[in-house]
């Protein structure tokens, strides 16, 4: 009887399939916790999400990324131009400078 190698070939290729779905699922999983421990917005979660995905898949070292808020800080700093939120936090509140810049050059003038 002759050996066929395609039975292991296909159980190979579903091992990679299931792993790469585990990662993904992992690298998800992670991305909602930080966004959720670090009050982001709700509108935001699954951009951040599919951001850290896409982290994760381009790093080699995508198990042992530094989960904390620097890496929402990262996301809004390549993607806040395409929003008109100052903050992707819930409980964002502006800065002195923030407040002083919004009143325009009124606000300057009086100096």
């Amino acid at each position: 009887m002759i050996d066929n190698p395609l039975p292991d070939q296909v159980m190979e290729q579903k091992n990679k399939y299931y792993i790469a779905d585990k990662y993904y699922e992992h690298c998800e999983d992670a991305a909602h916790t930080i966004a959720v421990r670090y009050d982001l917005k709700p509108d935001f979660i699954h951009l951040f999400t599919e951001w850290y995905i896409d982290l994760c898949l381009e790093s080699d070292e995508g198990y042992s990324l530094i989960n904390d808020k620097s890496l929402i800080d990262d996301w809004w700093e390549e993607n806040s131009d395409m929003y008109e939120d100052p903050s992707p936090y819930e409980d964002y509140e502006p800065s002195d400078q923030e407040m002083m810049s919004s009143f325009g050059t009124k606000w300057h003038d009086r100096l």
